[in-house]
């Protein structure tokens, strides 16, 4: 499951050092300079928000009700300007007014990077 499958949440996990719910999503393709996978991610973002807006994560998984919600993109290469920039606004305009966090890491490891 990875980002080119907008309708499919990848993976629901419990993250017991933050004590918060994760979703992650998976892009193992390259980023293009020209911002060519956006449409791919801004969808998959926008099942992501529904999904945690419209209750389905807690029906889900009602042990995580309550719990802060951290939605992750781990990526095989870091995010262009072009990622960036979009992960922002979004994050500003629809994540954080809903009490979501959002970041991304590298599929191979490294530190989070918060958006």
């Amino acid at each position: 499951m990875t980002v080119e499958q907008p309708a499919v949440i990848d993976l629901v996990a419990h993250n017991p050092e933050r004590d918060e719910a994760t979703l992650a999503m998976v892009e193992h393709r390259e980023w293009s300079d020209r911002g060519a996978l956006l449409p791919d991610l801004q969808a998959k973002l926008n099942t992501y928000l529904a999904y945690v807006t419209e209750g389905q994560l807690w029906k889900d998984f009602p042990a995580l009700q309550g719990k802060p919600v951290h939605i992750q993109l781990f990526a095989a290469a870091p995010p262009t300007v072009h990622e960036l920039e979009f992960l922002r606004l979004a994050s500003e305009q629809h994540l954080r007014p809903e009490g979501i966090r959002l970041s991304w890491r590298l599929l191979d490891g490294g530190p989070e990077h918060g958006v």
